[in-house]
């Protein structure tokens, strides 16, 4: 099967920033953060949870999905779920301005299975995209 030079470039564009964005948030959830913006709904830091988790999850997928994984869904569930959960534990662990919270494990996981859903729905008209 011959590929577009096209297909190959966005599917190392889409690879690199599944890559960028994993290691941006591993970085940011361990070190201090002193400027963070502020909604002043109560819920900021929940919201955002849920945010980087529902796109950490699109973006693995996409990456999954254009290296023709089989349950590529399933694999960036999985992955998102397991990678926000273990970087939830390594902020007791590793950083002296951090600590673990349930809550932010329940916004993550509800921020993937919430992205997991939509992508099951529209799942033709995100990789027609691809």
């Amino acid at each position: 099967m011959i590929t577009k030079p096209s297909s190959v470039r966005k599917s190392i564009v889409i690879h690199a920033v599944t890559i960028f964005y994993t290691l941006t948030i591993g970085v940011l959830s361990l070190v201090r953060l002193t400027v963070v913006p502020k909604f002043n709904t109560g819920y900021d830091d929940k919201i955002a949870h849920f945010l980087m988790y529902a796109i950490f999850c699109l973006t693995w997928f996409m990456s999954l999905y254009t290296l023709k994984k089989k349950s590529s869904l399933l694999i960036a569930s999985l992955l998102a779920i397991g990678f926000g959960t273990v970087i939830e534990i390594l902020q007791s662990i590793v950083s002296i301005y951090r600590t673990t919270e349930l809550l932010d494990i329940v916004a993550n996981c509800l921020g993937v299975l919430t992205m997991a859903l939509l992508i099951y729905v529209k799942k033709e008209v995100i990789v027609k995209k691809l």
